[in-house]
């Protein structure tokens, strides 16, 4: 869940038309399941006033680049969304896709995983971001 904390920020800054105060990250259906925290993120935009599907690639480009953009089988996430219009220039969006994080539980304390990536360089898989 940590991971996603930067999406805000990424969003403000490629649309300008999207402020902080009216973009909104929050996490929905979560379950704890065999050392899998699984979840659904939630983008929840109000107000906004420009282009839904340019912020739907756009989300989709920073989960691919974060290596957030497959689901437990290696296939890519499904994002789907759902808006409530406005007017004509003005509308809701909300944006869900799942999120599935490993988890090590040591007494009292945690740490996540990250997922590992291939890495043709290093001839491996090795953590993601290293």
């Amino acid at each position: 869940m940590k991971a996603l904390i930067p999406l805000k920020q990424f969003l403000s800054e490629r649309f300008p038309m999207m402020t902080a105060d009216k973009c909104h990250l929050l996490i929905v259906n979560g379950s704890f399941k065999e050392g899998y925290l699984e979840y659904t993120a939630r983008l929840l935009i109000l107000d906004y006033r420009s282009d839904p599907i340019q912020v739907i690639v756009a989300l989709r480009e920073w989960l691919k680049s974060k290596n957030l953009h497959l689901d437990a089988t290696g296939n890519d996430i499904q994002i789907s969304f759902n808006s409530e219009v406005i007017d004509t220039e003005t509308f809701d969006l909300e944006i869900d896709f799942p999120q599935r994080d490993k988890l090590v539980a040591e007494g009292n304390d945690y740490h996540v995983c990250p997922p590992l990536v291939w890495n043709d360089v290093k001839g491996g898989f090795y953590p993601a971001g290293t």
